[in-house]
C-alpha cells in the first residue's frame, strides 16, 4: 500500500474511534449497531478536547503534534481502547509499526472486540509481509465489524497472499458491494480477474474504469495488459493496496 492509501485508512480509524471517543452516536451505514455491552466507558471532557485536538493535528500533517495530544488524552483516560486506536495509527503514519503494534495490544486486551484495532493491526502486518498474522488479525476484523467494507478489501488482499483466489475475490467483492465508491477495491479485483487463469479481461476492465472514475490513478502497466489481453502479476506499479 502506498503512502496516500495509508494516509486514508488512518484517517478513516481516526474518525471511527474518535466518534466514540467523543461520546457521541457513531451514524455511519458502515458501522454495526454497538451492543449494549460494548457501550463506551465514560471519557473526561479534557480527554476528548485533546483527542478533538489530535484528530485535527492529525488531519493537517501534524503528526508529532497528534501523538502528543493522544498521549495526554491517555493520561486523562488511560483505558481507553478508542484512543488507544488512535494513537496506534499515528505511530503507524509515522512508520513506526512496533510502536503501534504494542499499543494495538494493550487496546484489545481491554476490548478483545475492538474492530478497528484488529483492521490496524493487520494492516501494519501486511506491510511487514507478516501474512499469516494478518490473515488472522484481518478474520477478526471482519467478523466484529462486517459492515465495514476496509475490513473485506484488506481481508481480501491477505487471502490472495495466501493463494485463495475464490476467497480473495469474494472479499473484495463484498467489499465493493457494502461501498459501491470504494476505488481502492475495485482497483484490487481488476487486478485479481487480471491474475486469473485465463485473465477475466472484460471483468478487469470494468473494475479498472470503476476505479480510475473513482479517483484512482491511471496504472500503465494494467492498461498495456488490458490492451494486449495478456496478463503479467508483477508487472503492475500498483498505486493502491494492491494484491501481492
Amino acid at each position: 500500500m502506498n503512502g496516500n492509501t495509508l494516509l486514508c485508512l488512518c484517517l478513516a480509524l481516526l474518525s471511527s474511534t474518535q466518534i466514540v471517543a467523543a461520546s457521541s452516536p457513531d451514524k455511519s451505514p458502515q458501522k454495526n449497531p454497538p451492543s449494549p455491552s460494548a457501550s463506551a466507558p465514560f471519557v473526561p471532557q479534557e480527554a476528548r478536547a485533546l483527542a478533538l485536538r489530535a484528530e485535527k493535528a492529525f488531519a493537517s500533517g501534524d503528526l508529532k503534534q497528534a501523538e502528543s495530544f493522544y498521549h495526554q488524552a491517555l493520561a486523562f483516560s488511560p483505558n481507553n481502547s478508542q484512543l488507544l486506536v488512535s494513537l496506534a495509527a499515528v505511530e503507524t503514519r509515522m512508520g513506526k509499526p512496533e510502536e503501534s503494534e504494542k499499543i494495538l495490544d494493550q487496546a484489545l486486551h481491554l476490548n478483545h472486540r475492538n474492530a478497528p484495532a484488529w483492521l490496524l493491526l493487520g494492516m501494519n502486518y501486511l506491510e511487514q509481509k507478516r501474512d499469516e498474522e494478518a490473515f488472522a488479525a484481518l478474520v477478526q476484523a471482519a467478523l466484529y465489524d462486517n459492515l465495514n467494507p476496509r475490513a473485506h478489501n484488506y481481508l481480501g488482499i491477505a487471502a490472495g497472499r495466501k493463494g485463495w483466489s475464490e476467497a480473495s475475490e469474494d472479499e473484495l467483492r463484498r467489499a465493493i458491494e457494502l461501498d459501491p465508491t470504494y476505488a481502492d477495491a475495485n482497483f484490487n479485483l481488476a487486478v485479481h480477474y487480471l491474475r486469473h487463469t485465463p485473465p477475466l479481461l472484460e471483468l478487469a476492465r470494468r473494475h479498472y474504469q470503476q476505479a480510475i472514475d473513482l479517483g484512482s490513478s491511471k496504472d500503465p502497466a494494467i492498461e498495456a495488459q488490458l490492451a494486449k489481453g495478456t496478463s503479467n502479476p508483477s508487472a503492475s506499479s500498483g498505486n493502491t493496496d494492491l494484491i501481492p
